[in-house]
């Protein structure tokens, strides 16, 4: 298994894997302007630095993704410094999960946000999801989870 951090050169497959997470297909009536919005998303987000996606590879086939994404709030006494990551769009493929891929990805996840001074890590989390997320000390908040490092 390779792991690896996404960068501006695989925006047509962040696009593909993005609108296959949302399980949106041509069919879908609003199809071209997410697939449009998608794209334009990764390229800014990337070029600027305020996401991360991490992919985890067998033999060139992309198995497992998942999604930090950086944005400022106003600081509180909760985080005093108004900087917060988001992960979204954890997957990992059926015939490959109990393997520690979801693991792996959302530690290098955890550590990228931790190096770009981000200490503030929330998350939604599927209910199958939440032991893992529970593994690296999320806990659960009104309207999902969240991990302080500090």
């Amino acid at each position: 298994m390779v792991y690896r951090f996404a960068d501006i050169n695989d925006l047509d497959l962040l696009v593909l894997l993005r609108l296959e997470f949302l399980e949106v297909d041509i069919n879908y009536v609003e199809y071209d302007a997410i697939k449009d919005n998608c794209y334009t998303y990764f390229q800014n987000a990337l070029s600027e630095g305020l996401c991360d996606v991490i992919l985890a590879e067998d033999n060139e086939k992309i198995v497992g993704t998942g999604i930090v994404f950086y944005y400022n709030s106003v600081p509180s006494t909760f985080n005093i410094t108004g900087r917060n990551a988001y992960v979204t769009s954890m997957f990992v493929q059926e015939e490959y999960r109990r393997n520690g891929i979801a693991t792996t990805m959302l530690k290098q996840l955890i550590d990228a946000s931790n190096q770009k001074g981000y200490q503030i890590i929330m998350l939604n989390a599927s209910e199958m999801g939440k032991a893992l997320y529970r593994k690296f000390g999320f806990t659960d908040i009104q309207n999902g989870m969240i991990l302080n490092t500090l």
